[in-house]
């Protein structure tokens, strides 16, 4: 017959065994290894505030650290330096930058742990292409796809707040950008106005202040609208006189249906122009909305032609 250990016996065998491998890795852990790791420089100026760094620059640094630190390394995806150049030669900091990193060991070792022993540093030298730092406003836009519920529709255009932010960077970047862009977004089955926050980004090499953007999207239920409205002419030189056919036009539109009864025809003001007699093909010319109330939108006139005579 099998002899059997009660429960608690192998409770307590799998307990000492656990507090054994424990012991033997917090052991390992306290104990000092070589490791490689991989350090990217990036540039600021305290002086002269952000410089562009135009060259790819990795540091390789071999350190004696312990077992605690290397682990916690191997989990680590963004290892960096911040190297100041505020002590650079002034006629240094708007070309180039060269930059030994014996210099570097004591602003790494910090970064990383006091406890770490820089070995060695490889390249012995970097190099940073910097340039002059600039700012500029530019407006903010969207990218926003949006598909509504019947009869919805958006009626205005997008507001944002801020509706303009501040770039900063190099001047050669900062240049080429005339607007910053949100990231684009969907919306689906939309039936109410749209209130949102979105991050305004650009490059890595570009700052962007204030990065947070508070952004409305007007949406309401909508129905078409018609107008019948009076075509008059301008410019029309004296003694002269130009007959329309025909005199009047249909605007059609859409209108968020709150705002329907609201909108009158003596609220609009299509007009022609005379001086575009002299380039008309066939005797039409174009008819110009040049008033119309809000909230109308989508407006289309018919006709969008009109036939015209000269009389004098």
């Amino acid at each position: 017959m099998l002899h059997r250990y009660p429960m608690r016996k192998y409770l307590a065998f799998f307990s000492f065994l656990a507090l054994t491998v424990m012991l033997w890795l917090m052991n390992k852990l306290v104990q000092y290894y070589k490791a490689d790791l991989e350090i990217s420089p990036r540039i600021i100026s305290s002086q002269s505030g952000i410089y562009s760094d135009a060259a790819d620059n990795t540091l390789y640094v071999k350190v004696l650290a312990s077992g605690f630190f290397i682990l916690g390394e191997k989990f680590s995806k963004n290892n960096s330096v911040i190297i100041d150049v505020k002590d650079s030669p002034e006629g240094q900091k708007k070309t180039g930058l060269k930059i030994a990193t014996v210099n570097l060991k004591d602003k790494i070792r910090d970064d990383l742990d006091k406890n770490v022993q820089i070995l060695s540093i490889e390249p012995d030298t970097i190099y940073f292409n910097i340039s002059e730092h600039v700012t500029k406003k530019v407006p903010v836009t969207g990218d926003f796809t949006l598909s509504f519920k019947s009869e919805y529709r958006q009626y205005a255009p997008i507001q944002f707040s801020p509706d303009s932010v501040t770039v900063a960077g190099a001047r050669e970047h900062v240049a080429n950008i005339n607007s910053i862009t949100l990231p684009p977004k969907k919306y689906r089955n939309v039936n109410k106005p749209v209130n949102d926050v979105s991050n305004a980004v650009a490059s890595q090499d570009i700052y962007v202040n204030p990065s947070k953007i508070r952004y409305t999207i007007p949406v309401a239920r909508c129905t078409e609208g018609t107008a019948s409205v009076t075509v008059r002419a301008v410019n029309v030189p004296a003694g002269n006189k130009l007959i329309l056919l025909p005199g009047r036009i249909d605007v059609k539109y859409y209108v968020p249906l709150k705002d329907y009864k609201s909108v009158l025809s003596s609220d609009f003001i299509a007009e022609v122009d005379f001086n575009d007699t002299e380039t008309s093909l066939n005797r039409h010319i174009k008819v110009k909305m040049v008033k119309y109330p809000y909230p109308i939108f989508d407006i289309r006139v018919e006709p969008a032609f009109v036939e015209f005579l000269i009389q004098k």
